[in-house]
């Protein structure tokens, strides 16, 4: 079974809850890192014949639209990230709506296809915004891969396999694609990317994909341009925060590259296609 791979397409300055320190109406002042940085993932992916789901924020769509372009010409999937990665229980029910259309019509005419996808930004679309997956639904997209099954940014009690959510409405569904999460002594902790994927034996991520897909289930694995740069962090960010953003950075790579020897992958749209098919 191929596992999915996506890449959350966002600026090193896009970090959650540290607005005070790096605001959003200087961005345009900062240097963007996603030319070098979208420059290796194309190449990375390349050598190894393999077709991802980036998933855009708008916000960089617009500073580098050449940049989503040559994405969707290497074949990969466009997905949408929310306009400028803003929690999404900060938004309201009719923000939200506002930011999906801004954000599918944008990248709708960029790539020349329709979207499908979302992830919302640090897995913030949970029990704390029901009202969300109707607004996806709504809005034609066939699968989100926000519920992180785990403490704190996510809920423990999420499924950790691929599985559909209805509309509270019942007027739809959509699958949810959760990112891979490791079982430690009784607490769940993230594994397909980020601090995660950086820390972890990879020989125990190896055994929980395989017991994924023996359930039937691929996995979620995810990364950030920053993995492909070795961007440093030269702002006073919380302890957490940059220990989270900064520890073993070079590693994530090797992690993969190491995985891509004993596991396949491919997009998420692929992956949803496959489940499809049974």
């Amino acid at each position: 079974m191929k596992n999915g791979i996506t890449i959350d397409w966002e600026d090193w300055f896009h970090i959650c809850e540290v607005d005070h320190l790096l605001p959003r109406h200087e961005w345009d002042s900062y240097p963007s890192i996603l030319p070098e940085a979208t420059k290796n993932i194309l190449a990375f992916l390349a050598a190894r014949r393999i077709r991802a789901t980036f998933f855009i924020l708008g916000y960089c769509a617009r500073r580098h639209p050449d940049l989503v372009e040559s994405i969707a010409r290497a074949g990969h999937e466009i997905a949408y990230h929310t306009d400028n990665h803003q929690l999404l229980y900060s938004h309201g029910p009719q923000d939200f709506q506002e930011d999906l259309q801004r954000g599918t019509t944008l990248l709708a005419e960029l790539c020349d296809r329709q979207i499908h996808g979302f992830r919302a930004p640090q897995w913030s679309l949970n029990r704390k915004t029901p009202w969300a997956i109707d607004l996806l639904i709504k809005n034609n997209f066939r699968y989100d891969s926000s519920h992180a099954p785990m403490p704190i940014i996510g809920d423990p009690a999420f499924p950790e396999v691929v599985h559909g959510l209805k509309g509270s409405e019942g007027t739809g569904s959509i699958w949810e694609f959760p990112p891979l999460v490791l079982n430690l002594a009784g607490l769940k902790v993230p594994a397909g990317g980020g601090w995660g994927l950086r820390t972890w034996p990879i020989s125990l991520i190896i055994r929980k994909v395989r017991a994924l897909n023996r359930a039937g289930s691929p996995a979620t694995f995810f990364l950030h341009p920053v993995d492909f740069t070795g961007h440093r962090y030269d702002r006073s960010l919380p302890l957490v925060k940059r220990a989270v953003l900064t520890y073993g950075l070079r590693r994530p790579l090797r992690s993969l590259t190491h995985l891509m020897d004993h596991l396949e992958f491919t997009s998420l749209s692929e992956c949803l296609e496959r489940l499809e098919e049974r």
